[in-house]
């Protein structure tokens, strides 16, 4: 199945072969925030690399050259491309923290505490961080409970915690697909991916780049649920999309693998089989917002706001992830076909 696929680096790969046609992400256009790149994207690299510094994160070579690869400038200045200095440099500390960490400690071992971290960002600590990222974790929560109410807090925290026993259970279906060959069941992937991927926490992170607060009531509502569960997914598969080259490297499971192994498909067709369904549920969510109702006159513009920040957000890391060295560095080719998808406005 898998006998035509190699894996070349991006020079190899060079600038002759294209990718299918039928393999573009396609977003419409108002996803597509004007600039593209937040205009502090510099700044918020120098500012996010100092405070992970700070905590002794990205102090050997390789730590550093893991961080070059993350492009921690564009990671935040993509997915917050109108964010203020302020809060784009908080979330940008905490995407990064959070990718470094998931990298370097969460999906090779599953010993880490989940409490340890949720403490972290909720309580003042009485005792020593159990280690860097946790000094780390907790930086961020003291610095969060200065601009966020309780409510918002503690709902961060409880969708931190979901993504947290996701990851352990991610990891785990990830050492048996490794070791074991145990191709897990492409929903059960899927239902773990769209949380593991970490996008139900940044909802609540948006809110505070964007000023505002939507309470529980909103939160609560299906609808609303049906909207983030349709941007948790759609950052899943752009993330197993552009992702593709690196998790065939490392046996890492990746929604296009298990398509492929389930159907007994080959890759390219499993590659396009996920794009299609990525473009698919983007116009999904656009008709999802738009059946959203009304939570009132006051609260209405402030909904809109975080549903056209939520898709500035999603486009933009999948630009991200359409970039970024720690995807990109190696491409996989299927036949004389490179399985890219780059992005185009529609």
């Amino acid at each position: 199945m898998h006998d035509r696929i190699r894996i070349v680096s991006a020079r190899e790969l060079g600038v002759q072969s294209q990718p299918a046609a039928c393999y573009c992400l396609r977003f419409p256009a108002s996803w597509r925030h004007a600039p593209v790149k937040n205009r502090y994207a510099s700044a918020l690299e120098q500012s996010t690399l100092a405070w992970l510094s700070s905590y002794a994160i990205g102090g050997t070579a390789a730590e550093r050259e893991k961080l070059r690869k993350f492009d921690c400038g564009a990671y935040g200045g993509c997915s917050l491309p109108g964010a203020p200095f302020t809060s784009a440099l908080l979330v940008t500390q905490f995407i990064s923290l959070w990718l470094f960490w998931d990298d370097a400690q969460v999906e090779d071992d599953v010993s880490w505490s989940i409490d340890d971290v949720v403490d972290a960002l909720t309580v003042q600590l009485s005792h020593p961080p159990a280690s860097r990222y946790i000094a780390a974790w907790s930086d961020l929560g003291q610095r969060l409970q200065l601009v966020a109410s309780p409510a918002q807090l503690a709902r961060l925290a409880q969708s931190m915690r979901e993504w947290l026993h996701n990851a352990k259970l991610e990891t785990a279906l990830a050492r048996a697909y490794r070791e074991e060959g145990c191709c897990p069941d492409l929903d059960t992937l899927f239902a773990c991916r769209t949380v593991s991927i970490g996008m139900y926490p940044t909802f609540h992170l948006i809110e505070l780049t964007e000023g505002i607060e939507l309470g529980d009531s909103f939160h609560a509502h299906p609808a609303t649920h049906a909207v983030k569960r349709l941007a948790s997914r759609l950052v899943g598969l752009g993330n197993d999309i552009g992702g593709i080259a690196k998790d065939l490297q490392n046996r890492w499971l990746n929604l296009v693998l298990v398509t492929a192994e389930q159907t007994q498909s080959t890759l390219e067709r499993a590659f396009a089989h996920i794009v299609k369904l990525h473009n698919e549920e983007v116009l999904a969510f656009d008709q999802a917002a738009a059946a959203m109702p009304s939570f009132g006159p006051t609260t209405e513009p402030f909904v809109q706001g975080w549903l056209q920040a939520v898709r500035h957000n999603v486009y933009g890391f999948a630009l991200w992830e359409s970039q970024a060295e720690r995807y990109q560095e190696f491409q996989a080719i299927a036949g004389d076909t490179p399985l890219l998808a780059p992005i185009v406005d529609t």
